[in-house]
């Protein structure tokens, strides 16, 4: 007979040692999504932000993931590209 018990932590410690190789493995892809992310939320805001500024002079920069990324990645430079392009090709 196979004593099961002696398996025990054998299974846990591969388990542990898998954990740490996807987590060590996956950190870099989940930081960069997680910044985009955090880029995301910072764009809408600044885009948001900027409509109602903008909407005092009837203009308004669209929503898009294009949009959004310029503005939060490049924050107020961004949004002054936007706004310029928003001029020149309305």
């Amino acid at each position: 007979m196979i004593n099961v018990e002696w398996y025990w932590p054998l299974i846990i410690l591969a388990g542990l040692v898998l954990f740490y190789l996807a987590a060590v493995v996956l950190y870099k892809p989940l930081k960069l999504l997680l910044s985009l992310a955090l880029c995301a939320v910072t764009g809408i805001v600044l885009l948001w932000l900027l409509n109602l500024v903008l909407g005092l002079v009837n203009m308004h920069v669209a929503f898009n993931p294009f949009t959004v990324l310029v503005a939060g990645i490049f924050q107020l430079p961004g949004l002054v590209l936007l706004v310029v392009l928003t001029m020149w090709f309305a």
